[in-house]
């Protein structure tokens, strides 16, 4: 009874704190909904608070699975939350995709790279990162969504795989599964080579152990081979891991791969391709989804 009477009290909680950001609150066993949540957000250039498109369909519960997606450089969170629909509603899993809009985090140097630096090399306090904008993002839809606590499968695209990549090898928050789509480049995981290329003074081997340790696919689209893409980096760094990203991807796991083995420990990662694909969300989704959940 006690367990009951504290469920009770906490749901009229979550609906205060909802209804005072202006959010809907879903009950459980709510009809399929989709919709976008703007939700208090301190870090960032602006004070605008941070918009979370959102699907969850009829059929999930709290304790079900939760998959957050990272859009491309377009910053257009409402489509990749359309495209992502099918697959939410077929595996049955809550869609939440955060918005990191240009006015708030301008530049790769706030999306890409999570603010751990710049393209000159000067890295930033672990406090002025911006990964940790994602858990909070995924944790605060939760709650305006009533949706339970927990940790979350993340699958990044094109920008968004440059932002999952670094989340992942600069400390991985909450997500327990890590899905790395199409990254334009890489920052290789070598201590000594300096950022955004490499990871000197954001990580030592204890880190790359741990991100070595977490679960996470590097997925490519085995067409994904066109070097003059205009939204592809191209110079003598970005060019050293290959010339387009394809050829970038397989350079990244194999150097993950090497430095494995120098620190003597297994690679929890794995490395698979989409036959006939491009430089396409929709096209890699279909591949994704399922290995997001595990399969």
């Amino acid at each position: 009874m006690n367990g009951a009477k504290r469920s009770e009290d906490a749901l009229p909680r979550r609906a205060a704190l909802a209804l005072g950001l202006g959010l809907p609150v879903l009950a459980r066993g709510a009809a399929a909904a989709s919709g976008r949540l703007d939700l208090p957000e301190a870090a960032g250039a602006t004070a605008d608070p941070m918009p979370v498109w959102y699907h969850r369909p009829e059929a999930w519960r709290p304790g079900g699975p939760v998959v957050a997606v990272l859009h491309g450089v377009r910053r257009d969170g409402e489509n990749y939350r359309n495209a992502w629909v099918p697959h939410a509603e077929r595996l049955g899993f809550l869609l939440l995709v955060p918005e990191f809009t240009a006015a708030k985090f301008p530049g790769v140097r706030w999306y890409n790279f999570g603010n751990a630096g710049d393209d000159a090399g000067h890295v930033q306090p672990r406090d002025a990162w911006c990964f940790a904008v994602l858990d909070r993002a995924v944790a605060g839809a939760r709650t305006a969504l009533d949706a339970g606590e927990g940790g979350f499968a993340l699958y990044g695209h094109s920008a968004g795989a440059q932002f999952a990549h670094r989340y992942l090898l600069l400390g991985g928050g909450a997500a327990t599964r890590v899905v790395v789509a199409n990254a334009g480049w890489y920052s290789m995981p070598d201590p000594a080579e300096a950022f955004p290329y490499g990871l000197s003074g954001l990580a030592d081997d204890a880190a790359l152990r741990a991100a070595f340790a977490r679960p996470a696919l590097i997925l490519l689209g085995e067409a994904d081979t066109d070097p003059h893409h205009p939204a592809l980096r191209r110079d003598a760094q970005a060019d050293r891991q290959g010339l387009y990203r394809f050829a970038r991807g397989q350079a990244f796991f194999a150097a993950a791969t090497a430095r494995a083995a120098a620190l003597g420990m297994p690679l929890a990662w794995a490395l698979r391709t989409v036959p006939g694909v491009g430089h396409s969300n929709a096209g890699m989704a279909i591949a994704a989804a399922p290995l997001l959940l595990g399969a």
